[in-house]
């Protein structure tokens, strides 16, 4: 790790101003914000810190990411409200799944009675409206949603039609809110307005933090605001009510499924703690600076250590040091000797491995997610717990706020490569060819290619999965994915047959390539120390050359491009 670089501040602390119609986007906000990059973690930080790191621009893309359907996903689920599209039918048409995601969650594990509280409606922007705009619609809109659901809410969600044309949203809101009961809280989420994902949820918190959230209700000492739990799974939400609840704790969950209430008195909770600590970064600082709500954003509950972790900082905010104590006591000798078991199972399957000759004496299994850049933290260090080791990790995109965290992380686990690409699916199929992991880890939306790891698992399922065997936070969820893992080894056969029946997508030349080969300027992504890739694209085959944590061979992207492009000419 780069030492002298570790006293280094990152200044973003920019407050939050809710006097502004909207959020600033994570570019205009933090110090850095990328969704491209390919190198080690200890470099990505140091740029961090020198403010090196620049936004590059991509020739070509397969795909990229949509801050109003990021939201939207959240927004349909919240209670007692009806979330607005200002936009074509077509940006509205997603939700009609929101059903069909959580209908067979069982009533008993907390699902509403009733769905019928998911209400979508679209001012459904035609041609016409683009050019003379969509004012009067949205006016209409607003008050026809009230007319026919009777909401305690309505968050209006822009597209990029509505923001291209100019529409004045606010005007509109305040031409409508004296004629509807409900609260409109309108949310800036034009797709164009930014290339970090998380700016979509930054700019739905800055509408709820502007327009709903309560200073008049009393302090509630045991209210604990507990953020994000659907990036996770609807079983780690079970889990994390479960353990605050035994601290004698009340949970607020948010925003999937909470009810305008629970968004209003959030002002109100002793603590907000995060499950992302990036996706809630505007929130939790918006809470604190106007509603003195504290909150930390450095752990997740991931894992035996990070969950014990999480719940001290948590019981340092609501007085139950004590109780804390006794709770982690007593999970510990639940499922210690669980997660024990899985991690000898792990070393077994290792050991077989060496004695087939696929890997050297003293080599760990390893592994590669593709995960946020807020997941890292929790993963990384879980995997080592489990006696595995972390080869790279993939996210979206990457900003300053989580650079202090992987300094950390670098000094606890060791170093390895960041691949930062945005639904990037090329980019990722390239890192799991160059360094072909034991273990590949997905998610559904993002991925790699089946043929270049020994077995694949899963980060999560889509966030309405109950099964038991999905519960990734807590204690029950270090079991729960440690068995995943286990059970991902022991069993190889839809690994194998998928990979029959996989033919390569991409020319054997990208496989060669430099992950950010469509990326312009990728040598000017990080100025300073670049590191040397490997051009063999058989390394780390069979696991025969394989980095260690001194990590003498690690990726970065300050080779010779010049044969990346004759691949690309020559093909």
């Amino acid at each position: 790790m780069h030492d002298n670089l570790s006293e280094l501040p990152i200044t973003d602390d920019t407050p939050i101003n809710l006097k502004e119609n909207t959020c600033p986007t994570r570019e205009q906000r933090l110090s850095v914000a990328i969704n491209a990059y390919y190198g080690t973690m200890s470099d990505l930080v140091k740029g961090t810190r020198e403010k090196s790191l620049v936004q590059p621009d991509r020739c070509f893309e397969q795909s990229g990411n949509c801050l109003l359907a990021l939201n939207a996903q959240r927004l349909i689920s919240i209670r007692d409200s009806v979330l607005l599209f200002h936009s074509p039918i077509g940006c509205a048409a997603g939700q009609h799944s929101s059903h069909e995601l959580f209908q067979h969650i069982p009533i008993e594990q907390g699902r509403p009675a009733d769905l019928g509280f998911f209400h979508a409606v679209s001012t459904n922007l035609t041609d016409s409206d683009v050019v003379f705009g969509g004012g009067e619609k949205l006016v209409a809109a607003l008050k026809e949603a009230d007319r026919r659901y009777s909401p305690r809410a309505i968050f209006v969600v822009t597209s990029c039609a509505s923001g291209i044309i100019g529409d004045d949203l606010e005007g509109a809101v305040n031409e409508a809110q004296p004629h509807v009961k409900a609260k409109i809280v309108p949310c800036h989420t034009e797709g164009f307005r930014s290339r970090v994902t998380q700016t979509g949820y930054d700019a739905f918190w800055h509408g709820v933090l502007k327009y709903l959230v309560r200073k008049d209700l009393p302090r509630e000492k045991d209210l604990v605001n507990v953020t994000n739990m659907f990036s996770y799974t609807w079983m780690d939400k079970i889990e994390i009510n479960r353990l605050l609840t035994k601290l004698g704790l009340r949970v607020n969950f948010i925003p999937e499924f909470a009810s305008v209430e629970d968004l209003e008195r959030m002002g109100a909770a002793a603590v907000t703690a995060p499950i992302c600590p990036t996706f809630a970064d505007y929130l939790m600082r918006g809470l604190d600076e106007h509603f003195g709500v504290p909150y930390f954003n450095d752990v997740i509950p991931f894992g035996i250590k990070k969950t014990d972790e999480w719940l001290r900082r948590i019981a340092s905010y609501t007085g139950k040091e004590k109780e804390v104590e006794e709770l982690i006591k007593e999970e510990h000798a639940t499922y210690i000797p669980k997660v024990d078991k899985i991690r000898q199972g792990l070393e077994d399957i290792r050991r077989r491995m060496v004695a087939k000759g696929t890997k050297k004496e003293g080599e760990k299994l390893t592994a590669i997610g593709a995960v946020g850049q807020g997941r890292v933290i929790g993963h990384a260090v879980f995997l080592e717990e489990l006696g595995l080791e972390v080869a790279a990790a993939c996210a979206i995109d990457y900003d300053s706020l989580i650079a202090d965290s992987f300094d950390s992380l670098v000094k606890e686990v060791g170093d390895f490569i960041v691949l930062v690409s945005t639904f990037q699916a090329a980019d990722y199929a390239n890192l799991f060819a160059r360094l072909k992991p034991d273990l590949s880890l997905q998610a559904p939306f993002k991925g790699g290619v089946i043929k270049t790891a020994h077995t694949i698992g899963t980060i999560h399922w889509l966030r309405g999965h109950n099964h038991p065997s999905q519960v990734q936070a807590g204690y029950a969820g270090a079991v729960g994915y440690g068995d995943m893992v286990l059970r991902s080894f022991q069993n190889t056969a839809l690994t194998k047959l998928l990979a029959d029946f996989d033919d390569s997508p991409y020319k054997d030349w990208w496989y060669k390539a430099d992950p950010l080969h469509y990326v312009k300027g990728r040598d000017e992504i990080f100025k300073s120390n670049p590191l040397t890739i490997p051009d063999d694209p058989d390394h780390g085959h069979e696991h025969d050359d394989h980095r260690h944590h001194d990590h003498g061979h690690t990726h970065s992207h300050g080779h010779d491009h010049g044969q990346d492009h004759a691949h690309g000419h020559k093909h």
